[in-house]
């Protein structure tokens, strides 16, 4: 029932898995094989042996592909399906601002949130579209108030200090670390590639092509050192919320909320590094 004859009898246990923020192995590609088919793996997870430059996905790798099934055949439609919703709202340029003594727009509603993320507007700041009375402040508009929480939540991460018992000092509470990672990045079902700049405790920075679709946005990080070479440094898995994008737009700081003990230990130890 199982066809392992694309791997030519290899029985070398030379592979390792990510499965979560945890790498298994070794094993022999038979032996990945077999996960795959039990629905332990897909694929689409990462794989890699010594010799390769980085985790690659299972399909992507030479000695899997002959075992990766054909996709299925195009079924024809009568009309392709209606836009999605967040396609219909990316046209929508209908916001103005005022600030700074000047008006400007119209913007979409994401590149106001952007605008927030980079701090080029405050909850002070006045925003007016067609059907509002008048100009208002942005941040008492329902659909931004989320927005400006978020920004106001990395603000306070960034400057969360203690106070030593005699009150007369303060210092970061959360170091940070330069750092240089591959981060591949999964928003709903949308996957980005990036690489992390610097790294804390609370989060870590990531610079990408292609940025999240707004601040607030949830995300998904894997996050894995260009060369496995460290012991320090091994694959992790993190979970949290965009809170800034970068001003030239060109990366993103994201707040990590859900980190699990191997992955703590991790960050900790690069950080200290």
């Amino acid at each position: 029932m199982e066809n392992r004859t694309p791997f030519g009898g290899q029985t070398q246990a030379e592979w390792f898995i990510a499965i979560g923020d945890q790498s298994v192995g070794p094993m022999s590609a038979a032996e990945v094989y077999d996960r795959v088919m039990a629905g332990e793996l897909t694929w689409v997870s990462y794989v890699w042996k010594e010799g390769m430059g980085e985790w690659s996905r299972i399909a992507d790798v030479p000695t899997f592909k002959a075992a990766v099934p054909p996709p299925p055949a195009a079924k024809p439609k009568a009309q392709p399906p209606a836009p999605p919703p967040a396609a219909k709202k990316l046209q929508a340029r209908e916001w103005f601002l005022y600030y700074n003594d000047s008006q400007y727009g119209p913007f979409t509603e994401e590149e106001v949130q952007g605008l927030a993320g980079v701090g080029k507007i405050t909850p002070e700041s006045f925003v007016w579209k067609d059907g509002m009375s008048d100009w208002e402040k942005i941040g008492s508009v329902a659909h931004f108030r989320s927005t400006f929480k978020n920004v106001a939540q990395i603000a306070m991460s960034e400057k969360t200090v203690e106070i030593d018992k005699t009150g007369a000092s303060q210092k970061r509470a959360a170091d940070r670390k330069p750092i240089l990672a591959k981060v591949i990045i999964a928003e709903g079902e949308k996957i980005l590639v990036g690489m992390g700049r610097d790294i804390s405790i609370g989060g870590m920075q990531v610079l990408s092509e292609f940025l999240p679709s707004k601040v607030g946005s949830r995300l998904k990080l894997n996050v894995s050192p260009p060369e496995p070479t460290s012991s320090a440094f091994m694959p992790f898995v993190a979970e949290g919320v965009v809170v800034r994008v970068l001003e030239d737009r060109r990366g993103f700081s994201f707040r990590f909320d859900e980190l699990s003990p191997n992955a703590r230990g991790i960050i900790e130890r690069i950080v200290a590094g």
